[in-house]
């Protein structure tokens, strides 16, 4: 169980659900170490991602701030933001290292750099053509975590969609853009995904 609070949580939250700032400080300086603590661990020890996640954590926290009213324990919510920001930043470090490894696949081989160089470039502009040619959502949804790298619960929230239609969404688009690429770039389909990872910068 949490420890015994220096202040009365409900009515730092009330406060805070009426933009009282000084609630706000309050119960950051209070959590912030202890959610630190909490993920540091679970981050390798990596401070440039511990402070990202704190930083999304509590900015969450304030445009929040008047749906808190009534939660029985904050500190439990906020671990699970905080666990929810953590699992959506290894998420987007996996599709990272999928693409690294899928650029370093296609540099494989012999041939005149040059001339390999200027196929890339070729593949990647049909991939791009592809992307043109998708609906408007559906290519917005792909840029929002595709390129962009918002998780999927940012994305359905900035687009006003529920999660599963994101996610849906995404798969359509991954689905056509490899089939496009595939038959555009007279590609295996093996090598159009590989391509298709390549778009993630």
């Amino acid at each position: 169980m949490p420890s015994e609070r220096p202040f009365n949580e409900q009515e730092l939250l009330s406060r805070l659900a009426h933009g009282d700032k000084s609630a706000f400080d309050t119960l950051y300086q209070y959590y912030e170490p202890r959610l630190r603590l909490f993920l540091y661990p679970f981050t390798a020890y990596d401070t440039d991602t511990l402070n990202s996640i704190l930083q999304d954590v509590f900015l969450k926290l304030w445009l929040k701030r008047t749906d808190l009213v009534g939660i029985a324990l904050l500190e439990f919510y906020l671990q699970r933001m905080a666990k929810n920001k953590l699992l959506d930043t290894l998420r987007l470090s996996q599709i990272r290292e999928r693409h690294e490894s899928g650029y370093a696949r296609l540099q494989t081989g012999a041939g005149d750099p040059t001339t390999e160089q200027l196929q890339l470039k070729e593949y990647m502009d049909i991939a791009r053509e592809g992307m043109a040619q998708m609906p408007e959502r559906r290519r917005l949804i792909f840029t929002l975590y595709i390129i962009n790298g918002l998780s999927l619960d940012e994305v359905a929230a900035q687009l006003n969609l529920s999660k599963e239609v994101v996610k849906k969404q995404l798969q359509l688009a991954k689905v056509f853009l490899k089939e496009y690429i595939a038959e555009k770039g007279d590609l295996p389909l093996t090598i159009a995904g590989l391509l298709l990872l390549s778009l993630v910068q």
